[in-house]
């Protein structure tokens, strides 16, 4: 009996769950009337067809495809699989590799020639529902109502029409709200940071529009897109349309937001959504101009060795530059929900790192002591591999002789779909079970030691802490090289004023492949930490 599987899908422009029910019901039909096997049924809910990246019950399906669980994929239309022009042929040549037809209940059998119309018409509609959601959301800009997602300050409006259809885009003053945002621009006129702002915000508990802590980039904002509270037209009256556009991405399936020029923006004043007055806007928008002349690629700080790497070790959160060469917790300059007000400069924290990896990490006790543990953990990580090794090669061996049984009768004249399907699963499993089996071989290599390597390793990072003094080529080597030995820096504030403690996690194994490592290796993951002791060993290394 030929097996076929069920595809249903709905997106935005059909927003019932019922939908795919009622596809798959139509489905089951056409199947019980031709006598098919449905073997499986895959549905993706409200996900648009523009795109077949983020849809991961398609994606199922094709990898099922290949494994031979069916020979039809079943489908109410072709738009319900894409519509894609690129995304249909695709799905069409590697659904034909697999030996997997495509029928639909509106085109039936699909060959290329529904492929190409189709995709093509599918595509046009694509682009015409585009435009006419553009326009409507114009119009309703046009009439005052707002087109875009509710912005902080404001509550939607339920009303109906004459014809009792719901009015949308009805945007009332939220005063509670209202009275929020009309102290962060007091506030900041009168000269305080967004940081600071944000850090008063989140001490009183006042929660910010998604309910979390208040950050200063949610009140600073975006000059270029218009984003964030202060440049947020709608507080003066203002709605403003068409200012970005969306695409997306044809290798994610990601949108992405591009600006449009002003001069395509569409403008309609809305006097009754007003909350800042004019001359407290315009006392804002000065003291931003101050921050905003400068190109960003100008103001934008070089990385230092460790960037990214360096966290608060009260919080978490990244230690980033507050000015010219000083790290702070960023918890606690954006949103003041950290009390760690320690700071420390690049260069003092370069150089303590350094001296940690040579005076701590590279000790030669703490180092045998490393390998103690990290040779035990490998001889009893071996001992369990050897069992499941001798359980994978007698598999292996099964799966030999099955594979060996087929083909002779394939041979003899007796095939069938079901040998087929047997024999791809099993060659499957055999590359599987090979691959298992090489790992488990490269697993039982243990890293050598030699007291006296100690001596080597200490003379390769003094040499690399030299080169940091050197050129810039040799400079930019070298530092990346000190980089991938660290895996982690935490600071964490101690007694004594300004006093900071560095905990410092290297990659303990990378820095004793030190002396043999090629360009462009990543480091091993054994990690070791500065001041604390040794971490137990990863299992698997």
């Amino acid at each position: 009996m030929t097996r076929v599987a069920l595809y249903a899908r709905y997106s935005s422009d059909n927003q019932r769950e019922a939908s795919i029910e009622d596809q798959l019901r139509l489905c089951r039909e056409l199947a019980a009337r031709e006598k098919w096997s449905v073997v499986g049924t895959y549905a993706d809910a409200a996900i648009s067809g523009s795109s077949i990246i983020r849809r991961p019950d398609i994606q199922r399906l094709l990898t099922d495809a290949q494994s031979g669980q069916f020979e039809i994929v079943l489908a109410e239309a072709l738009d319900r699989l894409s519509r894609d022009q690129e995304d249909v042929a695709g799905l069409f040549k590697r659904l034909r590799f697999a030996g997997v037809r495509i029928v639909t209940l509106s085109e039936g059998a699909v060959d290329e020639l529904h492929v190409g119309l189709k995709g093509t018409m599918n595509a046009l509609f694509l682009r015409d529902l585009a435009v006419k959601i553009r326009r409507g959301q114009s119009g309703r800009i046009l009439n005052g109502y707002n087109a875009g997602g509710l912005s902080y300050g404001y509550r939607v409006v339920k009303k109906l029409d004459e014809r009792g259809e719901p009015i949308r885009g009805l945007r009332e003053i939220d005063e509670d709200q209202a009275e929020v945002v009309r102290r962060i621009f007091r506030e900041f006129a009168a000269g305080q940071s967004a940081r600071t702002i944000a850090a008063g915000l989140n001490k009183q508990g006042i929660p910010s529009p998604f309910g979390g802590a208040w950050g200063a980039s949610t009140i600073n904002g975006n000059l270029k897109r218009r984003s964030g509270f202060l440049y947020n037209e709608a507080y003066i009256g203002l709605l403003v349309f068409n200012r970005l556009q969306m695409r997306k991405d044809p290798e994610t399936g990601k949108r992405i937001s591009r600006p449009n020029l002003p001069e395509t923006w569409q403008v309609v004043e809305v006097p009754h959504l007003r909350i800042i007055d004019d001359e407290l806007w315009d006392a804002v928008q000065v003291r931003k101009k101050l921050y905003g002349g400068m190109k960003l690629h100008h103001r934008r700080r070089p990385k230092h060795m460790f960037s990214g790497l360096v966290r608060c070790g009260c919080c978490g959160a990244s230690y980033t530059v507050k000015n010219r060469d000083q790290l702070a917790c960023a918890a606690h300059r954006e949103k003041g929900t950290c009390a760690n007000n320690r700071t420390i400069r690049v260069g003092e924290l370069e150089k303590r790192v350094l001296e940690g990896i040579q005076r701590r990490l590279l000790a030669p006790d703490a180092i045998a002591g490393f390998l103690a543990e990290y040779h035990a953990e490998h001889k009893r990580l071996n001992a369990m591999n050897r069992e499941r090794q001798r359980e994978v090669e007698r598999r292996h061996a099964s799966i030999d002789r099955q594979i060996a049984n087929i083909v002779d009768a394939i041979a003899d004249g007796v095939a069938t779909i079901s040998m087929k399907s047997k024999l791809l699963d099993l060659e499957r499993e055999k590359e599987n079970l090979a691959r298992e089996l090489q790992a488990m071989a490269a697993a039982e290599s243990i890293v050598e030691f030699h007291p006296a390597a100690v001596t080597v390793y200490r003379r390769q990072v003094s040499e690399l802490q030299d080169a940091l003094q050197s050129d810039e080529r040799e400079r930019h080597e070298a530092a990346r090289i000190i980089r991938s030995l660290v895996t982690g820096i935490d600071i964490i504030p101690t007694e004594g004023r300004g006093k900071v403690e560095l905990k410092v996690r290297g990659a303990l194994a990378e820095l004793l492949n030190l002396p043999n490592r090629k360009p462009g290796t990543a480091p091993n993951a054994a990690v070791m930490v500065a001041g604390e002791g040794l971490e137990p060993p990863t299992p698997g290394l």
